[in-house]
């Protein structure tokens, strides 16, 4: 008889600084399927669910789809958005079952209004629903802040191993396949986590050839040949969010039947000793001038060059509707440019009465928190185009995937077309301009509004890459916020640390 096994996704990255709150509809307009349709929305992509169902067809699994809900990482998830969730998989649970397994995509640093760690909070709920005997498997994104009390609830622990995110359904599948290993009774999983005293570490995560992150995963490669050591993972933390555990984790999970005692409590110290003698490899962005003394100097020729607006990135929780960069550029009488996106609805829904053709003067971005990244704008433009904002995913990140901008629109001011949206989204994938009627590859400069996750789709394309802090809410300036909850002390916000 197959395996009966649940998949689950309820997934946030939440930014404890944003003054927005992340309620139902941001679920709904980032994605939430329920039940059958989410096989459908997720066969053949590049996702953790996607890994999953590559695990059906190889081990014959009977599935059972409960809930699939991701939002934009944004501000803390309301208390209705947690319940509505939480209610709808355990209600999409009782109607099958008895399961043999259950698996869940996570992004591992979900904030909630009653709680700073709204997995484990999800997993209580579930753990009462279905008992302790069940195994559980998850996966997380690289970036998760990873309390000690999760590992109560959970068996098997698998995060990202690539920044950008490249690697989902990969990762999705091996934790997967411990699943399958648990339930025929090959192996006993359990986990194991610990944490140096850092806030920020790993070089963010960044895979880069001989970087931080690379030398940790090869060491991670080297201990998980161990007897008995299932997987290692190696979480660079959010640093977005003022939690207890944010910051650097290592996770080892393990097979109790085979592993020699005191092995993963070793392995998971000598990794985070690791994390603290790399602590100062950390990749900057420029400062917003420097980012435009070096323009100043380029050939503007049929090469592309990219600018990522780094601390105005909606993938960390940033409003995405800062302005700085766009102004400058502006000043700067730039040509054959594009921006994306812009988050301003109000202005979105504007250009799209006017409709394409028109001739505008208006007020964009700036409008959630003047303070940050620039203010409001005034600029008089064309509107080139209108959308829906529907499109799927290129990739290689969330290839397959349907994506939404909300209703939205182009308005190009000079020689600068900017991409005007409703929902909130980070520019990471190159047909989220197509829908614009814009070919990447065939202008001068782009704007893009990302950290790091752009890198996949565009650097391709990319003459040179700037990466520039221009005082958006994501700032790696650490001095300008304010953490009252983690954990102290803890580097780089204490001095005089020592660790061993």
């Amino acid at each position: 008889m197959s395996n009966c096994v649940a998949v689950i996704e309820f997934m946030h990255e939440t930014n404890t600084f944003s003054i927005l709150t992340t309620n139902v509809d941001k679920f709904h307009a980032g994605h939430y399927f329920v039940g059958d349709e989410i096989e459908t929305q997720f066969e053949n992509t590049n996702s953790e669910i996607g890994g999953f169902l590559q695990a059906v067809d190889k081990y014959g699994w009977n599935p059972v789809f409960t809930i699939a809900a991701s939002a934009e990482p944004g501000g803390v998830v309301t208390e209705e958005a947690r319940k509505e969730i939480t209610n709808q998989a355990i209600s999409q649970l009782r109607k099958n079952g008895p399961y043999d397994g259950v698996y869940i995509a996570f992004h591992g640093a979900m904030v909630t209004e009653t709680s700073q760690d709204g997995e484990t909070q999800f997993l209580i709920k579930l753990r009462e629903e279905l008992g302790n005997d069940i195994p559980i498997a998850a996966t997380f994104d690289l970036h998760a802040n990873i309390f000690d009390e999760m590992s109560q609830y959970i068996d098997i622990a698998i995060s990202y191993r690539t920044y950008p995110h490249i690697d989902m359904a990969e990762r999705g599948k091996e934790a997967c396949d411990l699943l399958e290993r648990t339930m025929q009774g090959e192996i006993q999983p359990t986990i194991e986590i610990a944490r140096p005293p850092m806030l920020a570490g790993c070089d963010d995560g960044r895979v880069v050839k001989d970087g931080a992150m690379c030398q940790l995963l090869s060491r991670a490669s080297r201990e998980a040949k161990h007897k008995g050591i299932l997987s290692i993972s190696i979480n660079a933390g959010f640093t977005d969010a003022d939690v207890i555990a944010a910051g650097p984790s290592v996770i080892v999970c393990y097979d109790e039947l085979e592993t020699r005692e005191g092995l993963p409590e070793r392995i998971s110290r000598d990794i985070c000793r690791e994390i603290w003698k790399l602590r100062h490899v950390y990749d900057l962005p420029v400062p917003l001038s420097a980012c435009l003394e070096q323009l100043e100097i380029q050939n503007l020729d049929d090469d592309t060059i990219v600018i990522a607006d780094f601390s105005d990135n909606p993938g960390s929780g940033a409003y995405g509707d800062c302005t700085a960069i766009i102004k400058s550029l502006l000043d700067m009488n730039v040509d054959n440019a594009a921006a994306g996106v812009l988050w301003d609805p109000e202005a979105a829904q504007e250009l799209i009465y006017l409709g394409v053709g028109s001739v505008v003067t208006m007020a964009i971005g700036g409008k959630t928190d003047p303070s940050l990244g620039g203010g409001p704008i005034t600029v008089t433009g064309v509107v080139t185009s209108v959308s829906e904002g529907d499109f799927v995913f290129e990739g290689p990140m969330h290839k397959g995937l349907k994506g939404q901008l909300g209703m939205c629109a182009c308005l190009k001011v000079d020689g600068l077309e900017i991409l005007i949206v409703s929902e909130r989204i980070q520019m990471l994938d190159k047909n989220i301009f197509r829908i614009f009627g814009i070919e990447p590859s065939e202008r001068s400069i782009l704007i893009v509004k990302s950290m790091q996750h752009f890198r996949a789709a565009f650097e391709p394309i990319a003459k040179k890459i700037i990466v520039t802090d221009a005082g958006g809410l994501c700032t790696p300036n650490f001095a300008n916020r304010v953490y009252t909850k983690i954990r102290r002390p803890v580097m780089p916000l204490d001095e005089g640390i020592s660790f061993n």
